[in-house]
C-alpha cells in the first residue's frame, strides 16, 4: 500500500485551503485511510493530509466504453490538455484527469455550468480552462452535428 502526504497552506484569496490537489489525486485511487492534522507554522495555518491508497487500473476501461465519435472528441481534449500542460510546465493531470475528460465527453459539455457538474473539476479550473474546453467541444459538434444531442438540463440526471 502506498502513502502520499500533502501540505495545504491557507489561501487568503479564496479564504480556504486548496484541497483540489488531494481530490484530484484520489480520483483514480482506492483510498484506504485519510488522516488530516491542522497546524500553524510561523503563524500561518496549514493542513497536513496523509493518504494511504492503491492505484485503480480500471479508469482506462471507462474510456473504451465511448463510441467512435466520443473517442474522437476525447482525443482532441487530450491533445489540448497536453499542449496546455507543456505551455504551463505542469503535469497533464493538473489540468484535467482522464476521467474529467471522459465526463466532459459524456455530458457533451457546452457550458461552464455543465463543467461545474463534473466531480473534481472545481470552479478554479472551470474559470481558468472552461472557455477553451467549451470551444473545443462546440467546434467538434459543429463539424459533426449528427453527433450532438442536446446537453442534459436536469442536474439530478447527471451522475457526476
Amino acid at each position: 500500500m502506498d502513502m502520499r502526504i500533502f501540505t495545504l497552506p491557507f489561501d487568503a484569496v479564496s479564504e480556504g485551503f486548496p484541497d483540489e490537489i488531494v481530490t484530484e489525486f484520489c480520483l483514480n485511487k482506492k483510498v484506504h485511510s485519510l488522516q488530516a492534522q491542522f497546524f500553524l507554522h510561523e503563524g500561518r495555518p496549514f493542513w497536513s493530509v496523509a493518504v494511504q491508497y492503491e492505484v485503480l487500473v480500471h479508469g482506462e476501461e471507462k474510456v473504451r466504453d465511448l463510441d467512435e465519435a466520443q473517442q474522437q472528441l476525447y482525443t482532441r481534449l487530450r491533445e489540448w490538455r497536453k499542449k496546455q500542460a507543456e505551455k504551463e510546465g505542469v503535469p497533464v493531470f493538473i489540468l484535467a484527469t482522464n476521467q474529467h475528460l471522459t465526463n466532459m465527453v459524456r455530458l457533451k459539455a457546452q457550458s461552464l455550468e455543465t463543467l461545474k457538474q463534473i466531480k473534481g473539476f472545481g470552479p478554479k479550473k472551470t474559470q481558468k480552462y472552461g472557455k477553451q474546453i467549451i470551444a473545443i467541444i462546440k467546434a467538434f459538434y459543429e463539424e459533426k452535428p449528427a453527433e450532438a444531442p442536446p446537453e442534459p438540463t436536469d442536474k439530478k440526471d447527471t451522475p457526476f
